[in-house]
C-alpha cells in the first residue's frame, strides 16, 4: 500500500510530519540524488512557511489561557499515572494486579499523551477516561490507593481544556489568522504525498541499502500519525451518530 498522509490530518500533524521527514533525511548526504535534494529543499522552504503560519494562528486572546490550562492538565495527568504506577508495587496481590491492568490501559493510550497537541491529548485522554468508566475497570480503579480522586481530577481538567480550546477555535480572529496555515498545510502535504514519499518508496525498493533506513523511519512516523487521525475520525463519527435523534 502506498504511503500517504491522510486528508484529515490537521495542521500541526502535517507540520510535525514534514519536520520529522526533514530531520530524518538530513542525517545522510544525498548530494548524488538531485531529485531528492531538490524535493528536500522545497519541503524545507514550505515547512518553514507552515511553521510561521501556525505560530501566527496561535497568537490570540486564548493562547495564554490555553498554555496555563495545558500545564495544569500535564501535572494532573502525570500525577494520575504516577499514582497508578505506585500501586503496581503494592504488596497486596489483587491491588498489584488491578494496577497492572489500569497501567496497560494507560500505555495503550500513550503514557506521554500530555506532550501531544491540544486536540490529540484531549481526544486520547477522553478515550482513556471512557475506557476507565467500563464497570470492570471502574472497580479496579476503586481498589487502588488514591487513584479514583485522580481520575475525577483528570476528567475535570480535560473538560476544561476542551472547552477552552473550543472557545479559542470559535474566535473570529483565530479563524482569520488560521487561513494561511490551513492553506499552507495542503502545499506541504502535496510535496510529501505527490513527490517525496512516492520517490522514496520506489528508491527503497530499488536500493534498500541506501534508502531503507530513512524510508522506514519516515514511514513509521507517518503510520503512527495516520493511526491517530483514523481513531479521531472514528470517534467523531460515533459522536455524530450518538447525537442523532
Amino acid at each position: 500500500m502506498t504511503l500517504q498522509i491522510l486528508n484529515h490530518s490537521d495542521t500541526n500533524e502535517i507540520s510535525d510530519i514534514a519536520n520529522n521527514t526533514i530531520h530524518e533525511l538530513q542525517k545522510k548526504d544525498w548530494i548524488r540524488d538531485l531529485y531528492l535534494n531538490a524535493s528536500l529543499d522545497r519541503l524545507k522552504i514550505e515547512a518553514d512557511v507552515l511553521t510561521a503560519a501556525v505560530g501566527v494562528a496561535l497568537r490570540n486572546d486564548f493562547a495564554q489561557e490555553l498554555m496555563v490550562q495545558d500545564a495544569i492538565f500535564d501535572q494532573v495527568f502525570i500525577g494520575f499515572k504516577q499514582f497508578v504506577l505506585a500501586n503496581t508495587f503494592s504488596l497486596l496481590r489483587e491491588t498489584g494486579r488491578n494496577a497492572d491492568m489500569i497501567w496497560a490501559i494507560i500505555e495503550a493510550h500513550d503514557v506521554n499523551l500530555y506532550r501531544l497537541s491540544y486536540e490529540q491529548q484531549i481526544f486520547l485522554c477522553q478515550s482513556l477516561l471512557n475506557e476507565l468508566d467500563r464497570s470492570i475497570n471502574k472497580a479496579a480503579v476503586a481498589s487502588l490507593d488514591g487513584v479514583s480522586a485522580r481520575v475525577d481530577l483528570l476528567r475535570e481538567h480535560n473538560d476544561c481544556l476542551r472547552e477552552l480550546l473550543e472557545e479559542s477555535k470559535a474566535d473570529e480572529t483565530v479563524k482569520a489568522e488560521g487561513i494561511a496555515a490551513s492553506i499552507q498545510k495542503h502545499v506541504v502535504r502535496d510535496i510529501l504525498n505527490k513527490d517525496l514519499l512516492p520517490y522514496m518508496e520506489v528508491m527503497n525498493k530499488a536500493k534498500a541499502e541506501v534508502y531503507g533506513k530513512s524510508f522506514r523511519a519516515i514511514s513509521d512516523y507517518i503510520t503512527e500519525i495516520n493511526s491517530r487521525v483514523k481513531a479521531r475520525q472514528i470517534y467523531k463519527g460515533k459522536q455524530m451518530e450518538e447525537s442523532l435523534p
